[in-house]
């Protein structure tokens, strides 16, 4: 009986720590454009963008410090319609890989006016604990 109540005490302990540990997924949209985040280490942060490839413009990541906030991946765009010429939304996710704080700036721009300034920007301040 002793045995099976440290067993138990054990496992739930173990489950505890496996919840305490578990990384959060942030979700941001343009709406949180100039705003501070608060990260804690290992936490996903996913940034949702409109935007429309069938213009040329892009989003781009202009300014990050990968060292603390880490993109994962390749930005995904999905077509918000069938229909050509349809915008879309393009979706980041990064991950809050080391303590400390990171400026993200996207910038939307086509990639082949190089003397043209972007038409939209998109900056967030990250703070990773």
């Amino acid at each position: 009986m002793k045995r099976f109540l440290a067993l138990m005490l054990v496992l739930g302990l173990f489950s505890i720590t496996l919840t305490a540990c578990k990384a959060n997924k942030v979700r941001i949209t343009e709406g949180h454009n100039g705003q501070v985040l608060p990260l804690n280490q290992g936490d996903l942060l996913s940034l949702s963008i409109e935007g429309n490839t069938s213009t040329g413009y892009i989003w781009e990541i202009e300014e990050v410090d990968s060292s603390v906030l880490a993109l994962k991946g390749e930005p995904d765009y999905r077509s918000s319609s069938r229909l050509t010429g349809a915008g879309g939304t393009y979706t980041f996710t990064f991950e809050a890989a080391a303590p400390g704080n990171t400026t993200l700036r996207l910038k939307y721009h086509r990639s082949f006016e190089n003397d043209v300034p972007p038409i939209k920007t998109f900056t967030v301040t990250v703070t990773v604990e």
